[in-house]
């Protein structure tokens, strides 16, 4: 019976730790809710997986977040938690296709109210992954350092989004392409 007990007990660590690894940054509640897990229970392995050097754990403003011990570096766990958000993933995306966009450009993309988008702005701000710039009354927002750091995240961790994002950037070469030979096409 006890054996039972240790061989579903490490397999329920097994699923916890290979969905960090499958979403580095993500917190208790969405893994909870992700595998169908009682909360408690994640919290009980989380520990054991910590405790053991697999995982690592970070809180980042109201949530303690999960990432594989592999991953190093302080600000790939800011941007990866933010990454497993989807508000602020789409902001950080709209950000890397248009640099220096404003409050009202960004809200308009999200279709959320400016508050809403200050708040989240306010988050990426403080933790330094996005940068502002005032330009009289207008604010521009901006990734802030290395872009490449940022996608290389989102390609590695994120290939759904990733691979969204380049069918994007292909459509628009296409668009491009098309009207640049349709200029040169012209008598």
């Amino acid at each position: 019976m006890r054996d039972t007990e240790d061989q579903n007990a490490t397999e329920i660590r097994t699923i916890i730790y290979q969905h960090i690894q499958n979403a580095p940054g993500i917190h208790l509640r969405k893994i909870s809710t992700d595998l169908g897990l009682a909360m408690g229970q994640v919290q009980y392995h989380l520990r054991i997986l910590e405790d053991s050097g697999k995982i690592k754990s970070r809180k980042i403003n109201l949530h303690r977040h999960y990432y594989p011990a592999e991953i190093l570096d302080k600000q790939s766990e800011l941007i990866l938690a933010f990454l497993t958000q989807e508000t602020a993933r789409d902001i950080l995306i709209y950000l890397i296709e248009h640099p220096n966009s404003t409050q009202t450009e960004i809200a308009n993309y999200k279709h959320f109210s400016a508050p809403t988008i200050n708040w989240h702005m306010s988050r990426l701000i403080e933790t330094q992954i996005v940068t502002s710039k005032k330009e009289g009354k207008t604010v521009r927002y901006s990734i802030k350092g290395d872009v490449k750091i940022l996608t290389l995240l989102l390609k590695n961790y994120h290939p759904n989004v990733w691979n969204k994002l380049t069918s994007r950037f292909a459509d628009l070469f296409f668009d491009l392409s098309s009207v640049k030979k349709e200029e040169t096409d012209k008598p």
